[in-house]
C-alpha cells in the first residue's frame, strides 16, 4: 500500500500502486493552487492480446488489442526501412481497440529482412500502458474469400471454377494460392479437396453443396474465411429422376 509523505509544499508518494493513482490537488483555503493526475507506469503484456491481419501483400494491415475500458490508445509503426511512422489514434469497437497502418516502403516482390515493430501507448484512469510487438507481414496475411464460385453439371461430374480474392495481388503466377474446397455428400458428411495454383477442378455430381477458402501456400498464415455455401442442384436432380 502506498504511503503519502508531506513535507512543506511537497507531497511524496512512496510505493505508488493502483489504489493511490488518481487526481491530487493543492489548495489554499478554498482556492485551488495546482493539481496533477498520477498514474502507474509500466509495460503490460498479459491481457493485451494484440492481433494484426493483412488481406494481401500490399503493405496495409490492421491491428486490434484488448485494454481497459477507460483507456485511450495511440499506436505507431517502425517501417520496413527502419524509420518511425506517425502516431495513429486508436478507435474502440466491440470491446477492442483498432488501428490501421500502411508501410509505403513495403515491396511485395522482395524478401522481408526486417520485422515491423508496433508500439502502443495507452492512458487509463489508473495506469500508463506501453507495449510493443514485432512481426513480418508474411506471417499475418489472411486473404479474403475466393470469389465468383461457379458450378456446372457435365454428365456425372461437376465442373467448379472460381477467381482469387479481388484484394489479392497480381500476377497470379507469382502470388499463387492454395484453395480448399469443402463439399457435402448425400449422407451429410463433409470432405475436403485441395487445389494449388489452379482455379478450377472436378467433383462427382452427387455433391450437395460446396464452399471454398484459400491461403498462401508458401507461408503458414491462416486460411481465409469461407465463401457462402453454393448449392449444386444434386438433390433436385435425384427427385426428378425418381418421378
Amino acid at each position: 500500500m502506498a504511503e503519502l509523505v508531506a513535507e512543506g509544499r511537497a507531497l511524496t508518494i512512496v510505493g505508488l500502486d493502483l489504489p493511490a493513482a488518481g487526481n491530487y490537488s493543492c489548495w489554499a483555503g478554498g482556492v485551488l493552487l495546482d493539481s496533477i493526475y498520477v498514474v502507474v507506469s509500466g509495460t503490460r503484456e498479459e491481457g493485451m492480446n494484440v492481433s494484426c491481419q493483412a488481406e494481401s501483400y500490399r503493405g496495409s494491415f490492421r491491428c486490434s488489442w484488448a485494454g481497459p475500458r477507460s483507456a485511450v490508445f495511440r499506436a505507431r509503426l517502425t517501417l520496413s526501412d527502419g524509420s518511425l511512422g506517425e502516431w495513429v489514434p486508436a478507435s474502440r469497437r466491440r470491446g477492442r481497440f483498432n488501428a490501421s497502418f500502411v508501410d509505403p516502403f513495403f515491396c511485395p516482390f522482395a524478401e522481408e529482412l526486417r520485422p515491423l515493430r508496433l508500439q502502443l501507448e495507452g492512458l487509463s484512469d489508473t495506469s500508463y500502458i506501453n507495449f510493443s510487438s514485432q512481426f513480418f507481414i508474411r506471417d499475418i496475411v489472411r486473404p479474403d474469400p475466393p470469389q465468383e464460385l461457379f458450378v456446372q453439371r457435365l454428365g456425372e461430374h461437376l465442373h467448379l471454377a472460381w477467381a482469387p480474392p479481388a484484394s489479392w495481388p497480381l500476377p497470379r503466377s507469382y502470388f499463387a494460392l492454395l484453395y480448399r474446397l469443402q463439399y457435402e455428400l448425400p449422407n451429410g458428411t463433409q470432405a475436403d479437396k485441395y487445389v494449388e495454383g489452379e482455379e478450377e477442378t472436378w467433383l462427382w455430381d452427387s455433391v450437395q453443396q460446396v464452399r471454398i477458402s484459400c491461403r498462401d501456400p508458401y507461408t503458414s498464415p491462416a486460411w481465409s474465411p469461407w465463401s457462402p455455401w453454393h448449392g449444386t442442384g444434386a438433390a433436385q436432380q435425384r427427385r426428378l429422376r425418381g418421378l
